[in-house]
């Protein structure tokens, strides 16, 4: 039984958006496709050091995780807003933050720190190549075990990879530290200039981004070149700086989700809020094509080409994707979420279900798909040793993960995901909230 002061102290319910599962769902299930369309040729040495146009455009698309930093953004401010919003009619005056939502923020924050590491190092899905040593490949711990017989030492580049989960983590700090700022001193109330506060901080990151790029790309690089303790040196640097989800830009994809989150949490007009994102996304895309169009276009190159060393032509993508997100996002409110004065059943088709099952459970399949791709590419090894020769087959493998994944998450979800990552953090977060409504009295 819960007692009436921990009723009346406990958050509210997590506000289930339909189109976040699908947000995520979009980015992850793309994810599961494109690593494994792109990493298990057999010629992976060759295909990566010459990419085919293709492989080029797989790249590109991958960089769509920073859907999962809109996301993320959203359903952390839509959280801590209704939570405030729960103080201040409950609480007492005059107005103080909660303090325990800082720490939850700093709590979260450090555990998926630690999953970026554990995926870039440890489990994450990557180029296979017959050789452990070679400077093209990227082979994590696991993977690599299960392929070579024995684990391979990480590749220097890893420990600078700015992965989507780097990314997550950074925005619910952002975005945490941004609305704890903002309601120091009163509780939200209409009027209180929340929305603009975001958008003015996510420009000034966006703006910031080229210039930070060109100031501390260099020096990270000359560092991860240098090796040894230079690695270590440049750690923070990439976690700012380099590839492909670092602080700036993609802390502005947080703050712009929280700018969603926070409008629907408030019930504000939904209207202006697709206005703003119109608006807002139009800017973003002139800029981006205006970028792409003074860095020389479009590039079809290497790696290193399209994203190593050009400030401009990153950012300039990097806005380009945001102002995609932005209609993208509201264009899929509009349709799956609409506000309850619209008086309009929302639109659940059942070919939805699929992609709404990957969206709420996108941690897990990010960190487990490489090593399920791996168990599933090595048993074909055993039963057609050259099976993986040709473009078309590999993507065939790729469209039998999702089907794996698909099937999976299908029986996962009749015994309401027990045992996934997200169970065992929505777990930690209510005994959390427990806790701390209890020591409240």
């Amino acid at each position: 039984m819960t007692s009436a002061s921990e009723a009346a102290h406990a958050p509210p319910a997590p506000l289930r958006v339909v189109t976040f599962d699908i947000l995520r769902g979009i980015a992850i299930a793309v994810m599961v496709f494109l690593h494994n369309g792109a990493f298990h040729l057999a010629d992976a040495t060759a295909v990566i050091a010459d990419p085919p146009p293709w492989l080029i455009a797989f790249g590109f698309l991958l960089l769509w995780a920073g859907l999962f930093g809109v996301v993320s953004g959203a359903a952390n401010a839509a959280t801590t807003v209704r939570r405030l919003q729960g103080e201040a009619a409950a609480g007492p005056r005059p107005w103080r933050h909660p303090p325990g939502l800082l720490g939850g923020a700093l709590q979260t924050f450090a555990i998926v720190f630690a999953l970026h590491w554990v995926w870039t190092l440890g489990v994450g899905n990557s180029p296979v190549t017959a050789d452990p040593n070679d400077p093209a490949g990227r082979m994590t711990i696991v993977p690599g075990w299960m392929f070579y017989g024995f684990p391979p030492a990480p590749h220097p580049e890893s420990y600078v990879f700015a992965s989507a989960l780097w990314m997550i983590a950074a925005n619910v700090l952002v975005v945490s530290l941004a609305l704890r700022l903002h309601y120091r001193a009163s509780p939200p109330h209409a009027g209180d200039r929340l929305r603009r506060h975001l958008v003015l901080l996510a420009i000034a990151i966006l703006v910031a981004t080229p210039l930070l790029r060109a100031l501390l790309y260099p020096p990270m690089a000359a560092l991860v070149e240098a090796g040894g303790f230079g690695i270590v040196l440049a750690v923070p640097l990439a976690l700012l700086v380099n590839d492909p989800n670092p602080v700036f830009p993609f802390a502005a994809y947080g703050l712009v989700g929280a700018v969603i989150g926070a409008s629907m949490a408030r019930g504000e007009s939904r209207s202006g809020l697709y206005r703003a994102l119109g608006a807002g996304g139009f800017v973003l895309l002139a800029a981006g094509v205006a970028g792409l169009a003074a860095a020389g276009g479009f590039v079809i190159a290497d790696r290193e080409a399209i994203w190593g060393q050009s400030p401009l032509y990153f950012s300039a993508l990097a806005y380009l994707l945001l102002g995609l997100f932005c209609w993208l996002t509201s264009g899929l409110l509009a349709v799956f979420d609409p506000p309850i004065e619209a008086a309009r059943i929302p639109w659940r088709p059942r070919w939805l279900r699929p992609l709404v099952r990957f969206g709420r459970l996108s941690l897990t399949v990010f960190l487990l798909e490489g090593i399920v791709a791996m168990g599933l590419r090595l048993g074909l090894d055993a039963a057609a040793p050259n099976w993986n020769q040709s473009v078309a087959s590999v993507l065939a493998f790729a469209a039998g993960n999702l089907l794996f994944w698909h099937l999976a998450l299908s029986c996962w979800e009749r015994i309401d995901y027990r045992g996934s990552l997200e169970w065992a953090l929505a777990r930690l977060r209510r005994n959390d909230d427990r806790a701390r409504a209890l020591a409240r009295g």
